[in-house]
C-alpha cells in the first residue's frame, strides 16, 4: 500500500487536490493553501514580509527553507516578487498507497520470501523507524507491543498548513498507518474463523493469540500522522521531515529511517529541498513507488535520492483455498522464479528512478474497520471512521474482522525500511548523507544505503506468471524491465553489504 498524501494498501489514488480555505464571504477573494520556498530557513523579518504581502502564515519550517501559507491570487503575486522567495506552489494532497505464541509452521511467507527468517543476528535493535502515514487507532495496544512504539516522539501534522497536534497521532482516521508499522515491528494476531477477509477456517489452523514477526521486530517505531480522510498534504509531509531532522540533530548518533507509504504526482520545490535536507541529516528515506501500474511512479519515490520500492508477490499464493493456511507455507530457497511483480506496482517512466522490489502482495496485517480494501484499490465502504474492534453480538455494526490480507507498495516500502533497519543495526554509520541533490525531480544521485541495496538486489527478468487470486480465480501478472528496478532484496545479501 502507499500513503502520502493518501493512504492505501497499494497506493491509493494519487489525485492532486488543491485544498481551499473557507472564504469569509462569497464575495471575498479565495484563500488557498500554498508552499513558499526559500534557500534557507526563514528569518523573523522574512516572515513579517510574507505577512505584509498578504500571506496567512500557517507553519514556518525550522530546518527547511520555506513555509506553509494561505494566499489569495493577488497575495500570491506579491509573495512571488519578494527577493528571498524561490518558489510558490499549491499545497497538494496525495493519497496513501492497506504479543502471543509463535506462529505455527514456518512463519509468514513474506519473511521467508526475503530470507528474513534466516537472520538470527540482527533484528533492528537500536534503530528508529518513523512512519509518515495515517497514525494509529486508539486501541493500538491491542495489536502492538507498547515497548516498540516511541509514543514520546509520536505526533501529527493535520491538513492544510501542517497544524501540529501531538495528541492527534492515535485518534484514528484509517488503519493504514498501523498496517505499515506492523510490517516493520510485527503485531499480535488474535485468530478467529472469520479473520483475514477471505477464505474459510482459521488463519493459523486453530483459535488463539499469536505473534506475527516484523521484518525488524527489534526496531522502535515512531508514528507520524500526516494524513486525513481528505488526503495527505505536502505541507504536513514537509513538516514531518522538518520535525524528524530536528529529532535527528538532537540525537546525532541515533540511526533513523523514514517509511513513507504514500505519494503524489509531482514533487514541489520545497518538498524536494526538504528531502535533500533529510538526506544531509543522515536519515534514510524509503518510499513506495505507487500503485499506478503503467501510469508511472509517484513522488517522492521517483526522485533518485529516495529509496523507492515496487511490489511483488509469491507464485504459490492462495494455493490452499478454501483454507487460509497458504501464508504459513515454506518458500523454496534461492529461486527468483518464486517471485513475480504485481500488475498494480508503478512502472518506471522517463526521468523516474525505481530502485528495488519487495513483498507487497497479500500481507496479513491489522486492519480494523476496513471492510473491502482490494488489491491496490480502496472502495467507499472502507471509509468507516467509527468502529474500533471486531463485531460482537452486542456490536454487530463494528468491523467484521480485525486483520486483512492486503496488497500494495504501501507494504513493500516498510518491508525495505525494515531491511534498512537491520543494516543500520549491523552498521550504525550507514546513511544516505552522500546522496547528490538533483537540479530537479528527474536528476540526482543515490546515497550509500541506496547503492548498497541496489548492489545486493537479485535481478528479476521480465516475465509473466499465472497465480491464484484471493477469490480463487486465476490471475495473470506480466511485467517488463521497467517494473523491476535493480531487483529483489534478500536480507542476507543486504546484510552482507552493510
Amino acid at each position: 500500500m502507499t500513503i502520502r498524501r493518501v493512504i492505501g494498501a497499494a497506493v491509493l489514488a494519487l489525485a492532486l487536490v488543491a485544498m481551499v480555505f473557507t472564504p469569509a464571504a462569497s464575495s471575498a477573494p479565495t484563500v488557498r493553501g500554498y508552499l513558499v520556498g526559500s534557500k534557507a530557513p526563514l528569518t523573523a523579518a522574512q516572515v513579517a514580509q510574507l505577512k505584509d504581502a498578504g500571506a496567512r502564515v500557517q507553519y514556518v519550517y525550522r530546518n527547511v527553507g520555506g513555509a506553509a501559507v494561505g494566499l489569495t491570487d493577488a497575495a500570491a503575486s506579491q509573495v512571488r516578487s519578494l527577493g528571498f522567495v524561490t518558489s510558490v506552489t499549491a499545497d497538494q494532497a496525495q493519497q496513501l498507497t492497506a504479543l502471543g505464541d509463535p506462529l505455527p509452521g514456518n512463519g509468514p511467507y513474506w519473511l521467508d520470501l526475503i530470507d528474513a527468517d534466516h537472520n538470527s543476528t540482527f533484528d533492528g535493535s537500536g534503530v528508529w523507524v518513523a512512519g509518515l502515514d495515517s497514525g494509529f487507532y486508539p486501541n493500538w495496544r491491542d495489536y502492538f507491543d507498547p515497548a516498540s512504539i516511541l509514543t514520546q516522539y509520536a505526533t501529527a501534522f493535520v491538513s492544510v498548513g501542517a497544524n501540529q497536534n501531538q495528541n492527534q497521532w492515535d485518534v484514528g482516521s484509517d488503519p493504514h498507518g498501523m498496517a505499515t508499522a506492523a510490517t516493520v515491528v510485527g503485531h499480535r494476531l488474535v485468530d478467529d474463523t472469520n479473520e483475514g477477509g477471505w477464505g474459510t477456517g482459521y488463519l493459523t489452523g486453530a483459535a488463539g493469540t499469536y505473534w506475527v514477526p516484523g521484518v525488524a521486530s527489534g526496531a522502535k517505531f515512531i508514528p507520524i500522522k500526516v494524513c486525513e480522510p481528505i488526503g495527505c498534504f505536502d505541507s504536513a509531509v514537509i513538516a514531518a521531515y522538518d520535525y524528524l531532522i530536528g529529532l535527528k540533530r538532537a540525537n546525532p548518533g541515533q540511526p533513523l529511517v523514514i517509511n513513507q507509504s504514500l505519494g503524489g504526482g509531482s514533487l514541489s520545490p520545497v518538498e524536494k529541498a526538504a528531502i535533500d535536507a533529510v538526506n544531509r541529516a543522515g536519515i534514510v528515506l524509503v518510499a513506495s513507488a505507487g500503485n499506478e501500474g503503467d501510469a508511472g511512479m509517484s513522488y517522492p519515490a521517483a526522485y533518485e535520492p529516495v529509496v523507492s520500492v515496487g511490489a511483488g508477490g509469491w507464485v504459490d499464493q492462495w494455493t490452499t483455498l478454501p483454507s487460509k493456511l497458504w501464508w504459513l507455507q515454506n518458500v523454496p530457497e534461492g529461486d527468483i522464479d518464486q517471485v513475480y511483480v504485481a500488475g498494480f506496482s508503478s512502472r518506471e517512466k522517463a526521468g523516474q528512478h525505481l530502485d528495488v522490489v519487495s513483498t507487497g502482495r497479500y500481507l496479513l496485517e491489522p486492519y480494523p474497520c476496513a471492510q473491502l480494501y482490494q488489491d491496490g484499490q480502496v472502495i467507499s465502504s472502507t471509509n468507516v471512521r467509527t468502529c474500533a474492534a471486531k463485531a460482537t453480538p452486542d456490536n454487530a455494526n463494528a468491523a467484521p474482522f480485525q486483520y486483512l490480507f492486503i496488497s500494495g507498495t504501501s507494504f513493500s516500502a516498510p518491508t525495505v525500511a525494515g531491511i534498512v533497519a537491520l543494516m543500520l543495526n549491523k552498521n550504525g554509520s550507514l546513511s544516505n548523507a552522500d546522496a547528490v541533490p538533483g537540479t530537479d525531480a528527474t536528476t540526482g544521485s543515490p546515497g550509500r544505503v541506496e547503492r548498497l541495496l541496489e548492489q545486493a538486489a537479485t535481478p528479476i527478468p521480465p516475465g509473466s506468471v499465472t497465480v491464484i487470486h484471493r477469490t480463487g480465480d486465476k490471475l495473470t501478472e506480466t511485467w517488463g524491465s521497467d517494473a523491476t528496478g535493480h531487483g529483489w532484496v534478500l536480507v542476507d545479501d543486504a546484510l552482507a553489504r552493510a
